[in-house]
């Protein structure tokens, strides 16, 4: 590094210099008039020299000397050649001869060719004032949280661009990509960055900015698990990049063979939703495989399949039916869910002023305690209010924390008994999806029968899809048989999704709401307000009303039977968890002798994720509105960082209890084949940081491009001589010696 220094003014005015000099030459000559006056003294002479210095101190520091020193870097710079090598880049859109490689492959040559000559390019061309390296974007990533495969991984320019900057040799970056960036901060801050240290980027696109014609599946989120003899609805969606609507088939493998097959026409650039079934026959672990057939004209097979597994159970759910007297839509449903072999119910009535409460099968004497009541899955409530001929307040309490402490679901059917405006007024009152008129007691009736009307929400829901067709679905609820007593509803609550509301009746927020449903921390709640489903099986038998009130206790029960053991259960939400997301953990602990909920115990989770990595979480006990910790319930949350399926161990230390269990996480690409090239990204990068868009990138167009380049400016440093300390520290010596030296010599 070559050096040199001296001596600069910052006022370099002829006027003002000569004045300066003057001015100095001035006091030197007053200073020898006043000491040949003195007759020659020496002391005289010491003071006069030493006050004529210091008015030419003052009179140098107005002139700003400054003391520069100059640097020039010896060294060579550094060229640095930054290329995209993520997934997106398996995409085939380059023209090279008379066919199209990948945009991985044309890049590949352009890097071989850099790596071998691009070093003697740049000597030959650039005049030797530079280094290249050439790196891939990923050497130059910061590593995530967890090993994940290639299709997770995303693009980030901006980590790369930043890491690179920190080399104080570093003169150029060549950027080539196909401008797709998925994570990571914006590339554009990193140019503003780059603009600020004098460094420019170059940018080259590799890539068509026109859609690659593709036909490609979405993943699929299957449910955490599957029912012997239950059709299971798998949603599968289909994303065409073609530019016309093409004709296709989808297809739906098992471990048999082919389970179902169908034609489907694909619009031009849009996802299209279709809903494949499949009716598992046994238990165990299966897989299943969808596939798209290929498509005239697609250019990658490799996202037309997806495979997914499911866990096959026998199902065993416990439902307790609670009302006050056998009702006709008490004893249909009650009917309904005797039959169905997935069904143990449990049944409890009131009967206000009876001296004895019945018996038979089914059906129990008394209200079950607390600990048997946890072991229900599903709780109705009918037309049953408060009291000696009704429910207890501890009951209800008891019915609220099954719910929300215990994922339970609790169904609300209330009658023109009016019991429920009494059930408000207890622990139940907070779980009521809706408000009721205090004023109507007992409802309302009509001569003429009224259809319930679904809304949109109600529409698309599992739990009104009585049939797989969406139109053929909404034009049987408005065929199906109407009720002639609802509940007066004032209006839905706050976080409650209405289903279905009255044709004509008015509330307070319009139609009134009578199918609502609302999750109650762990559970769920659904508010039935009226009493006529049982005349659906007019015209249609047991069909449609044995199949809703089937789907609405498995969705009620879905998340508490997630994972179960004698012991520990443990469910989550979402119950289709996605990498990179939250995830909220739920586990219910019971005594093993007695089935009653175990509060303050030290309840852990060993979670193995598919690449082997191992995360422990610690469970807490979340308190309930009271105060008081919610029993049996233990709450967690977990961020999983790849796809698949994760092995859980829950463990409780008081109980030495465990439960083994699976999450399966899905992993959406975070790359995408098949998308256009984005020069626009890639040009603006280049104009903030200064640089420029190269047409190609080769070691040529480099060379000539970096020979354009100026020679770096040297480093430049300079020490403000009249601000220096010492400069100070001289003035104020002399200051002194002027004082002291006029008193020694006799002069005031």
């Amino acid at each position: 590094m070559n050096v040199t220094s001296g001596l600069q003014f910052q006022v370099t005015d002829p006027v003002l210099v000569g004045g300066c000099v003057g001015l100095t030459l001035m006091a030197a000559a007053l200073g020898v008039r006043a000491w040949r006056r003195s007759g020659g003294r020496p002391a005289v002479m010491v003071v006069e020299a030493t006050r004529t210095i210091l008015i030419a101190l003052v009179l140098i520091a107005l002139l700003g000397p400054e003391w520069v020193r100059s640097q020039v870097p010896a060294e060579r710079a550094l060229v640095a050649v930054l290329w995209d090598d993520s997934r997106s880049m398996d995409t085939v859109d380059v023209v090279e001869g008379e066919g199209l490689v990948t945009r991985a492959e044309a890049l590949a040559k352009v890097v071989a060719e850099l790596e071998t000559s691009g070093a003697a390019s740049l000597e030959a061309s650039a005049g030797g004032r530079f280094d290249l390296v050439v790196t891939p974007l990923s050497a130059t990533t910061d590593p995530v949280d967890g090993e994940v495969s290639v299709e997770e991984r995303g693009t980030d320019l901006a980590g790369p661009l930043d890491r690179l900057l920190e080399d104080p040799s570093l003169r150029v970056v060549l950027l080539a990509s196909d401008g797709d960036w998925t994570e990571g901060e914006s590339p554009f801050e990193a140019a503003v960055r780059y603009r600020l240290a004098d460094v420019p980027i170059f940018t080259a696109t590799v890539g068509s900015q026109d859609q690659q014609p593709d036909v490609a599946l979405e993943p699929v989120e299957p449910p955490a698990f599957a029912i012997v003899g239950r059709r299971l609805e798998i949603p599968v969606s289909v994303e065409s990049a073609m530019p016309r609507e093409v004709p296709a088939r989808i297809s739906l493998a098992g471990p048999d063979g082919l389970v179902e097959s169908r034609a489907i026409a694909l619009p031009a650039r849009r996802v299209t939703t279709e809903i494949l079934e499949f009716l598992p026959t046994e238990p165990g672990r299966v897989s299943l495989t969808i596939t798209v057939d290929p498509v005239p004209g697609e250019l990658d097979l490799e996202n037309n399949t997806r495979t997914i597994e499911l866990d096959v159970r026998e199902e065993s759910l416990d439902v307790l039916l609670v009302e006050s007297f056998p009702r006709w839509e008490y004893r249909y449903l009650r009917n309904a869910l005797v039959r169905d072999p997935g069904v143990e119910v449990d049944c409890y009535l009131t009967l206000p002023g009876m001296p004895s409460r019945g018996g038979g099968p089914h059906y129990l004497e008394a209200f079950p305690s607390k600990e048997l009541l946890g072991e229900y899955d599903v709780i109705f409530i009918g037309d049953v209010g408060l009291g000696p001929d009704g429910l207890t307040l501890e009951q209800c309490e008891n019915i609220a924390g099954v719910v929300r402490d215990q994922a339970g679901g609790l169904i609300l059917m209330p009658g023109f008994g009016g019991g429920h405006l009494e059930l408000q007024e207890s622990a139940l009152g907070e779980l009521y999806p809706v408000d009721l008129d205090p004023s109507r007691p007992r409802g309302y009736g009509a001569a003429t029968p009224a259809r319930l009307r679904l809304t949109s929400a109600g529409l698309n829901s599992g739990l009104t899809r009585l049939i797989p067709d969406a139109a053929a679905n909404s034009y049987l609820w408005s065929e199906l048989p109407g009720f002639q007593w609802y509940a007066a509803v004032e209006r839905a609550r706050a976080g409650s999704q209405v289903l279905g509301v009255h044709p004509e009746s008015i509330g307070t927020t319009g139609r009134r709401q009578l199918l609502v449903t609302r999750p109650a921390r762990t559970g769920k709640v659904l508010f039935m307000g009226t009493d006529g489903a049982w005349r659906w099986r007019e015209g249609f038998e047991d069909l449609y009303h044995y199949r809703f009130w089937g789907q609405v206790i498995r969705w009620m029960a879905y998340q508490r039977n997630m994972n179960v053991g004698e012991s520990m259960r443990l469910f989550f939400a979402p119950d289709r968890p996605k990498a990179r997301t939250t995830v909220a953990l739920n586990a219910n602990v019971m005594d093993a002798q007695g089935g009653g909920p175990v509060d303050g115990a030290a309840v852990t989770a060993r979670i193995e994720a598919p690449s082997g990595k191992v995360e422990r979480i610690r469970f807490t006990q979340p308190p309930r509105a009271d105060g008081q910790p919610a029993w049996g319930l233990y709450s967690a949350s977990w961020r999983p960082v790849e796809g698949g399926r994760h092995g859980v161990t829950l463990r409780c230390d008081e109980t030495a209890s465990t439960l083994e269990a699976e999450i399966a996480v899905t992993a959406r690409p975070r790359e995408r084949v098949g998308r256009p090239a984005r020069p626009d990204v890639l040009a603006e990068v280049a104009r903030i940081s200064g640089g420029d868009v190269l047409d190609q990138l080769s070691p040529g167009v480099v060379g000539a491009r970096l020979s354009e380049l100026p020679a770096p400016a040297p480093l430049v440093t300079r020490m403000r001589l009249w601000g220096h300390p010492l400069f100070g520290l001289v003035t104020a010596a002399l200051m002194a010696a002027l004082w002291i030296g006029r008193k020694a010599a006799g002069r005031v």
